[in-house]
């Protein structure tokens, strides 16, 4: 059999159907929207609904589309919905998660990249973005002052423990 016939044959390998992403960590979207009662929204609907197996609901970091937010992508249709509100998801649930139908009137479209727009926002908004910056450095030290740890007591001591059966 030909290498591409047993392409042809061989089915995308996925954890679940759908996998959702909402922006939750970007610097403006939260301003946009009150994203995580959007993302609890949307995971209540999915477990109350049975398909907690099926269909995945992620936060995500920023998705580089700021001033078009809050944000939530769809794949594996890699549909981009845009100035999504609370209001919003139960239609999202119902149109595409169960039915696959886009929902026109929220979605996304521009071209491929990074299209933010940010100059409209006022300005203690922009210190956000300085504030997350700062609390990454934080949580980077942190983390490698625990792996420090974890190394130094992983390390072997001069004197190894001996074993009664040892003697």
């Amino acid at each position: 059999m030909s290498p591409a016939a047993l392409f042809g044959m061989m089915r995308p390998m996925s954890q679940y159907e759908k996998h959702v992403f909402v922006c939750t960590h970007g610097p403006y979207c939260w301003y946009d929207g009150d994203v995580d009662a959007i993302f609890s929204t949307l995971k209540r609907l999915v477990s109350r609904n049975g398909l907690k197996d099926r269909i995945r609901v992620n936060r995500s970091g920023c998705l580089n589309q700021c001033g078009h937010g809050p944000m939530v992508v769809i794949y594996p249709e890699a549909v981009w919905y845009h100035l999504v509100q609370v209001d919003d998801v139960e239609e999202i649930f119902q149109a595409h998660l169960l039915n696959g139908q886009v929902v026109e009137r929220l979605r996304y479209n521009s071209p491929p990249g990074n299209n933010k727009t940010t100059g409209h926002y006022p300005s203690p908004v922009h210190r956000m973005k300085q504030m997350e910056q700062q609390l990454d450095q934080e949580r980077q030290a942190a983390r490698d002052a625990l792996r420090a740890e974890i190394a130094s007591d992983a390390a072997p001591t001069a004197d190894p423990p001996t074993s009664p059966l040892d003697a």
